[in-house]
């Protein structure tokens, strides 16, 4: 319940458009594990809107619905934040860096798959990958 508070209220006081997007992306992912929430169903019935009570979650369950109401953004949005997370660390790396936007992120590159991620980010484009690793001195 602690951690939950604290994730919120982080966003809320940074606001959407101040928050690193990377940073954003995972803060959505923890509040989705500590609400139970989900995409699509299991075969015990539940979905993103019932979930069995965990016994070591005091958190009251939501949807996503809610939870992008709760941190004041669209179920869109929410969604384009969680397909960051696909990316491979180097990418996630240029968008949390900015040398990559998000919307380039989640557009395209979240799209495609790790493997497809990884051989396209590995391709000799004059150097620009070298350059980037050394001009934001990141570790990709």
């Amino acid at each position: 319940m602690i951690l939950e508070d604290l994730i919120s209220t982080n966003i809320m006081q940074r606001g959407i458009g101040n928050c690193n997007p990377m940073k954003m992306a995972k803060c959505i992912m923890e509040l989705e594990r500590i609400y139970g929430i989900r995409q699509g169903s299991a075969s015990d019935g539940s979905n993103q809107y019932i979930k069995k009570a965990d016994p070591n979650n005091s958190a009251e369950q939501k949807s996503q619905e809610q939870l992008a109401k709760q941190i004041g953004i669209s179920v869109d949005t929410l969604q384009n934040y969680k397909k960051l997370t696909t990316l491979i660390p180097e990418l996630q790396s240029m968008v949390e860096h900015n040398a990559l936007k998000s919307t380039t992120a989640y557009k395209i590159w979240a799209k495609l798959s790790q493997e497809e991620q990884e051989n396209f980010f590995n391709i000799p484009l004059y150097g620009l990958y070298k350059c980037f690793k050394m001009f934001y001195h990141v570790k990709v």
